[in-house]
This record gives C-alpha cells, structure tokens and sequence, in this order.
C-alpha cells in the first residue's frame, strides 16, 4: 500500500502548511518511514494547532525530535 498516495489522497496535495501537518498527524504512525525532515519540522510547528489526543502529539514530538512535556528534548 503506497501511504503517502493514500495519505494526501489528491495528485497535487495542497500547498497549506496546516493541511499537510494534519494529513500527516492523522495518519501518524503510519506515514513514520517517509517522513522526511522538512516532514517532521512541519510536523512540529504546527502540531499544536491540530486536533489530536494529546499522547499523539506527545508521540509524534518524541518521534520527530520536538519537545517533551513542553521542554526541548535533549536526549
């Protein structure tokens, strides 16, 4: 199954930032192996305004090396 066909679901997904972190949450953990950097970076700055469970947001700033409990992750 080709994911990220699945997960922007359009031949040309939208330039929005907000609309592409909230694709990639939704599906997240799925989409993990081809996130890319900027992928992650977009993750980041924008998860925040996404609607998720919290532990979501926690995962998907511990997968892509963001902030825990709302400290910057030194690990």
């Amino acid at each position: 199954m080709d994911l990220k066909r699945l997960t922007w679901d359009y031949a040309d997904p939208p330039k929005d930032d907000a609309w592409r972190a909230r694709r990639l949450a939704e599906f997240f953990p799925f989409v993990i192996e081809g996130l890319s950097r900027e992928d992650k970076d977009l993750l980041l700055r924008e998860i925040d305004k996404i609607t998720l469970p919290d532990e979501r947001k926690e995962y998907i700033r511990m997968v892509c090396g963001g902030e825990r409990n709302g400290k910057q992750d030194t690990d």
